[in-house]
């Protein structure tokens, strides 16, 4: 039985979107859903589950970097869980992306972190499940939102190592990759494992290469941009 989701498999929905911010989950949990009740609280990885136009949801907090959300899908699929979707920020490696645009990702490449590494000389990067971002990609068309679809990468380096980790990043803005962030090649990877559906959806918090950051109102805009996409597209999709 799980260890960290202190929770029993009816508590958890099918579905479950995954901040890694706590608060973030808190905030999401009381505006977004309807007859929310706390299923987990141990380390403030908190989870909730409510509904959203009748169907069950989840928000299960993940925390930062690959090994805390391995650990937390691990959980999730000891409790039934079936469809992980990723809501969280990004910094944007290219200035085609404004702060607040919504990133959907295909697929995952990694820096730092071994996760697509299979064995020695085998490596897999899983896209993400067809139907979930097609159906999110409508979803953010109809809701008139400004969205970009594409290869992001997960890194274990928030700050970077040195220089030369800059100019890593440099050569994948160049082949198209459009933002990194810290948890999604594990998703992919996890989900492949078990057979699950998972998609990833971000929101530019921050550019890069210049170092800049969006203020506080702004990423918030984009965290209900995003909120309101996943959950039109559960919506569509389970309804």
């Amino acid at each position: 039985m799980p260890i960290h989701i202190e929770a029993e498999e009816s508590e958890v929905a099918d579905i479950v979107l995954l901040p890694g911010n706590p608060q973030r989950a808190k905030y999401m949990a009381e505006n977004f859903l309807e007859d929310v009740e706390l299923y987990n609280e141990y380390r403030e990885m908190y989870g909730y589950t409510g509904k959203f136009n009748g169907i069950d949801v989840s928000i299960q907090t993940t925390g930062m970097g690959v090994p805390s959300i391995s650990i937390i899908l691990e959980e999730l699929k000891m409790l039934g869980a079936e469809t992980l979707i990723r809501v969280g920020t990004c910094g944007a490696l290219t200035q085609d992306l404004d702060p607040a645009d919504l990133i959907i990702a295909q697929s995952a490449a990694t820096s730092g972190t071994t996760m697509n590494q299979l064995e020695e000389d085998l490596i897999i990067a899983p896209p993400a499940d067809f139907e979930l971002i097609h159906n999110l990609y409508q979803s953010a068309l109809n809701l008139d939102m400004p969205v970009h679809v594409g290869e992001i990468v997960t890194s274990d380096y928030f700050y970077g190592k040195d220089d030369n980790y800059t100019e890593q990043l440099k050569k994948l803005s160049e082949r198209g990759v459009l933002a990194a962030e810290m948890e999604t090649a594990a998703l992919y990877n996890i989900a492949a494992k078990y057979g699950l559906r998972a998609a990833t959806v971000l929101t530019v918090s921050d550019h890069i290469f210049d170092q800049t950051r969006a203020d506080k109102e702004k990423i918030q805009e984009g965290v209900d941009r995003m909120t309101d996409m996943v959950l039109d597209t559960v919506t569509t999709v389970f309804g």
